[in-house]
Formats: C-alpha cells, structure tokens, sequence
C-alpha cells in the first residue's frame, strides 16, 4: 500500500541557508509581479524562451505517445470490464461536478470546459511561468468556487493522494513567501480545466496544472486513469507553520533507496549509468538546463525514451517486491480499487521492467531514478536550486513523473482505441 508523507524535521531545515536575498538576481524585481506579468518578465530570458519554444512545437505534434524505440506497442494495456470493487468512484465525482456548477457562472462554466478531443489537454506545465491560459486559476476565482474545484480533484483521488497534492501546493505558497514573490508562487497558482461532458458511463476528465503540481485525471466506465502527473517541491519541507518538518515525496525517495541499496555489487553495476548526478562522463545534453536528467516532464508526450538499467528479471523475488512497492508509490494517487487494477497491469508487466539509477546510494546524496516498462514510467530527480540558491542538486529539490506510455497517457486509450 501507498504510505502517507513522512516527516523529518531536521531535514526541513536545510535549504534555509540558500534562501535567496531580496537583492539576488533569481527574485531581484519580480517580487511585485502576477503571475501574468511575470510570465512576460521570464520569457525574456533567451535559454527559457529557447526551451518554451521547443515545447510549444512539441505540444503541436500529433499525440503517439511515449515509446522506447519509436514504435507503438499495442495490446499492453487492461482495457475490459472490472470488477465493481475496481470500479473509480464516478458518482462522487459527478456530484463534485454539480457543486461546480452550481459555484460558477455561466461564463466561467463555458471558460471552465473543453471538449475531450481539445489540445488544452496536452498544454500542462510544471514551471512557475504560466505558458498556457486554460480553464480557471484557483487564486482568480472565488474561494467558494475554488474549493469546489479542488472538490473534485477529491472526490477523484485517493485520501493520500489528495493530501500529497494540497501539501505540495502549500509548499508552492511557501516557496512564494520564501521568496517574496507571492503573487507568482501560491496555494492558488494553478489551473484547471474538465474534459468531455461529465457523465456516468462515457469518458471525461480534468486537469490541475501549475508549479510543481500537475495532475490529468480520466473516468470512462469502469475504467479510470491518472497520468501524466508531475509533482515535485522547493524546498521539498516547510520549516515553519503548520506543515513543518512534513515531506510528502519523501516516501518516493525512500522507497527508491530500499530497492537501489537492495542490490548485490553486481546487479547494482548494471542498474546504475553514473555515480554522479552531474558526472563528467555524461555526454552533452543528459543534463537538460531545466529539465536536468528529467526525460519524460511536460511536451514530452512522443519522446523515444530506450529502457536502461536492470530488468526485474535479473532480481530475486524479494528485489521484485521492492521494485513493485516504488511502483505502487507513483500510483498512489489512485483510489484503492483503481489502483489494484492498474498493479495488476504493472505486475503483468514486470518481466519487461526496468530500473535505472544515477548518483548516490546513501542518505546525504542526490540521485536520479527511471522505472520504464510497457505501462509505466516513472522519473525521480534531485535538482539543484531555481529559485533556492544551491548550484548543485539537493535533496531539498525533487522532481517526479508518472507517465503512461504507448498512448494512454491522457487515458487516450479509453476513449480513441487504436484501430
């Protein structure tokens, strides 16, 4: 089972001394800033306004999916009937859907939703610049509104992953202040938006989008799916206020250390590319000046990512429970009955499994891990400072990523099968 996030209070203490000064060049002038008059301010920066260009283009494509080789493997994916215990918890979320409307007006319900096939769908993205205008903004509407927006994204999730979402979007109101750039980094610094017409029996679904919090969510029967979803923090704990000390990717790092360190020295030269995280032997372009070693973040629906590492074939049973249980954790933000669907999926799948690792083993290190596998990918990154000031990745910085390859990112394959 998923676990909640865990807390260390001596951790949360280590990203203060690389708290940026009003004067550093990361804050200096932005503290006065929207979020609509900073995007203008960020995008003005060559190597940003580079990488968002290479992103709008990609957001262009039309939607493959994420492959190893180019090629599409069909038939991998769970896509009949369920029991009623699997079965997503549609009704909740369509009652959630009815509060919606009855907390918007007629302009911001029209504004609010796109239909299922709308490339808004595709438009989500993790920075703190916001690059495309969908739906509604959580901190531009009123509370009531915005908590029966976040009243869906409830009735969606798990009680955990729900929790680990609020969480992170706390963190992203921290960092605001952190900074004194509140009027670009807070609880309500996030879109959203629903896809397809609410109902019991045909697909829909929505999508929570800003920085460090994105989530895409779809219901088509019995069926249900989430992914892509990116979730990361900096710093990764508050240090004061209510929250302090919590860490809720620290169970992500945690359970991806328990498989790496249950490695025998040979299995572990096999599973790990580079002992560094920025190690001299990568060759130009593994470190993304954004993204860092992250492959698979937003407008990375069609890349062709090659599965590295260890097969879980080379692992004795108990090193496959571990590989499993870091799995499980990514699919954590699905209810209990959805969710042992999609295990069921992912353990079908586990001979075609891998796990990848670059930079430490211990507990001070940053590290990088990927688990790929016909109907799962998974990235965990350490990153150096954004708005934090450390040159090097910490551990204080954490970046994740749950996608769905082979075309069912978006749940694309519960609603437009191939033929």
């Amino acid at each position: 089972m998923p676990k909640p996030p865990e807390t260390d209070v001596r951790h949360a203490t280590r990203f203060r001394r690389y708290v940026p000064t009003p004067d550093d060049p990361r804050v200096a002038g932005l503290q006065e800033h929207t979020a609509r008059t900073y995007a203008d301010a960020r995008l003005s920066i060559p190597v940003l306004a580079e990488v968002v260009r290479q992103w709008r283009e990609s957001a262009e494509e039309p939607y493959a999916g994420i492959t190893t080789d180019g090629r599409v493997r069909h038939g991998v994916y769970e896509l009949g009937a369920v029991p009623d215990a699997e079965r997503p918890p549609t009704e909740a979320m369509l009652r959630a859907v009815e509060e919606i409307r009855r907390r918007t007006t007629r302009e911001q319900w029209q504004r609010l939703t796109y239909p299922l096939e709308a490339p808004q769908w595709r438009t989500w993205s993790n920075p703190e610049v916001l690059l495309y205008d969908n739906g509604l903004r959580l901190e531009e509407v009123p509370d009531r509104t915005a908590d029966a927006l976040l009243g869906l994204v409830k009735a969606t999730l798990s009680e955990d992953g729900y929790t680990v979402v609020r969480h992170l979007m706390r963190l992203n109101g921290f960092l605001g202040e952190l900074t004194g750039m509140p009027g670009v980094m807070n609880t309500g610094s996030y879109q959203f938006a629903v896809f397809g017409e609410p109902s019991l029996d045909q697909p829909w679904g929505w999508h929570l989008y800003g920085h460090h919090v994105c989530v895409n969510a779809l219901v088509a029967g019995d069926r249900m799916t989430i992914g892509p979803v990116f979730l990361g923090a900096e710093p990764d704990s508050a240090d004061i206020g209510p929250d302090a000390g919590l860490r809720p990717l620290g169970v992500r790092e945690r359970v991806g250390l328990s498989f790496v360190n249950s490695l025998t020295p040979r299995q572990l030269s096999v599973a790990r590319s580079y002992p560094e995280v920025r190690d001299p032997r990568m060759p130009e372009g593994r470190v993304h000046p954004v993204e860092e070693r992250f492959l698979a973040g937003a407008f990375q629906d069609n890349r062709v990512i090659p599965v590295e590492g260890i097969r879980a074939t080379e692992l004795d049973g108990e090193q496959q429970q571990l590989l499993l249980a870091v799995i499980e954790q990514y699919s954590g933000l699905l209810p209990e009955g959805p969710r042992a669907a999609r295990m069921r999926e992912v353990r079908a799948h586990l001979p075609e499994t891998y796990l990848t690792w670059i930079g430490g083993i211990d507990d001070e290190q940053p590290f990088y891990y990927r688990v790929q596998s016909p109907v799962v990918l998974i990235e965990f990154d350490h990153h150096a400072g954004m708005f934090l000031t450390n040159p090097v990745p910490a551990r204080f910085h954490i970046h994740t990523i749950l996608r769905l390859p082979n075309g069912n990112d978006y749940g694309r394959l519960l609603w437009k099968p191939r033929t």
